[in-house]
């Protein structure tokens, strides 16, 4: 039992070292922060945390092995490859689209969102009077959320603006950072983007979601190192100091529902940061390569699979936890965006399915006369999401509501690479 703990421990202080040599390469031939830089420093974050997580007395885990880890390594260096190769300083402008065009998808997406703003105050208001004044409140939201979440994908279209606003989701933060780029920016349509993304945020802290919560900030953090270089000196600065403004704001409800919800547990709220935020390496190299069985794209791809007439698809995760009995582990744990594929297509297709994708994305993506197309940053900032978000829980873009968001990005890069094109034409 000794033996295989320290054999444990030092699989995972490997896994450690991997990420701190990976960064220090990374860093030391780019010696400046971007996107890829703060991808890697997370990964090495949460490497160190399942380091901890692994020896804390109140959580038990199945011994741990080298080579899932290995695996899980190489996957995630194909995933980021589109994003490592990025390089602000090997580009002079992004390419601007059709105004009219920008400013009637960010209309769409600003009229979608402000039009639940009442009722998202209200609920806001109420829920972080509850927070601060009773002790249970977080777990009573949560447990609301729970109840109403046996209802999701059943096809009832209850809330439409809802809908297109929690479509819009990472691309509509996208948005928010694109048009702070640009020189002759329109004052109402900046306010009007930035508040549209910050009442996706109260929206999830009324319902006592910290998952949803930490998301969007990081959705925020990504696509802001993604593109500062782009920004005037004053509009960083402002965005700088703003988003330090905000980070400290939203920690307040976020350390609020944590107590509350796990305060009493054995170990506490401290124990329960750990388990949140290093689980995942963990799970995936206890079950990410054998689970038991797959779950036939179920939780990456329902909503396509209804779409292709696939029967028995579930409609939410209580149907998938119901329909595969079977599995070791399902989505109550977090294994990362990487073992949501292998728990989905197995450890044989998913490598094959990676690296299609990031193939065709490096290609796609590739600068030319130092010109970043804007049908290009949609594409990298969809990857990039997927990776930095997918690294601390599980593959954001899944079941109905993921599906929406990948399918608003996919017409979107369309839209946008149509519109391209035609001025080429035009030009010609």
């Amino acid at each position: 039992m000794i033996g295989s703990q320290i054999l444990s421990n030092i699989n995972l202080i490997l896994f450690v070292l991997f990420w701190v040599a990976t960064v220090f390469v990374y860093q030391f031939n780019k010696r400046h922060i971007d996107a890829g830089s703060i991808i890697l420093i997370s990964y090495l974050i949460y490497a160190v945390l399942s380091l901890i997580l692994y020896n804390n007395p109140f959580y038990k885990f199945d011994e741990i092995s080298f080579f899932p880890f290995l695996y899980l390594f190489i996957m995630l260096m194909i995933a980021f490859m589109p994003i490592l190769t990025y390089d602000y300083k090997q580009i002079d402008l992004i390419q601007q689209p059709t105004r009219i065009l920008l400013n009637i998808v960010c209309l769409i997406f600003i009229i979608s969102s402000l039009i639940q703003l009442p009722s998202i105050i209200s609920n806001f208001s109420k829920s972080i009077i509850q927070l601060l004044l009773v002790s249970t409140a977080g777990q009573d939201l949560y447990n609301d959320a729970m109840s109403e979440s046996y209802s999701l994908g059943d096809g009832s279209i209850s809330n439409l603006p809802s809908i297109i606003s929690n479509a819009y989701g990472n691309f509509g933060i996208l948005l928010f950072f694109y048009y702070l780029t640009l020189e002759d920016r329109k004052r109402y349509m900046t306010i009007g983007l930035f508040l549209s993304c910050i009442i996706g945020l109260l929206g999830n802290i009324s319902l006592g979601q910290r998952g949803p919560i930490i998301e969007i900030l990081l959705s925020f953090v990504i696509s802001y190192f993604a593109l500062k270089n782009f920004f005037e000196p004053r509009i960083k600065k402002i965005v700088s100091t703003i988003g330090i403004v905000f980070l400290i704001a939203v920690t307040i409800p976020i350390i609020a529902l944590t107590n509350s919800r796990f305060g009493d547990t054995r170990g506490g709220s401290e124990s329960s940061v750990f388990f949140y935020a290093g689980q995942q390496n963990i799970i995936f190299n206890n079950y990410g390569l054998d689970n038991g069985g797959i779950r036939y794209g179920d939780r990456v791809f329902p909503f396509f699979k209804r779409i292709l007439g696939f029967d028995n698809v579930p409609n939410n995760f209580w149907e998938r936890r119901n329909k595969y009995p079977n599995l070791i582990v399902n989505d109550e744990v977090f294994i990362g965006f990487v073992g949501d594929f292998t728990l989905d297509f197995g450890p044989y297709v998913t490598p094959v399915i990676f690296i299609v994708f990031s193939a065709l994305v490096f290609f796609i993506t590739k600068i030319r006369n130092r010109v970043l197309l804007f049908h290009q940053l949609i594409l990298l900032h969809f990857v990039m999401t997927v990776c930095m978000l997918g690294g601390l829980k599980l593959y954001p873009y899944s079941d109905l509501g993921g599906n929406l968001q990948l399918i608003l990005y996919v017409i979107a890069f369309i839209f946008f690479k149509l519109d391209y094109d035609s001025k080429q034409v035009q030009v010609a």
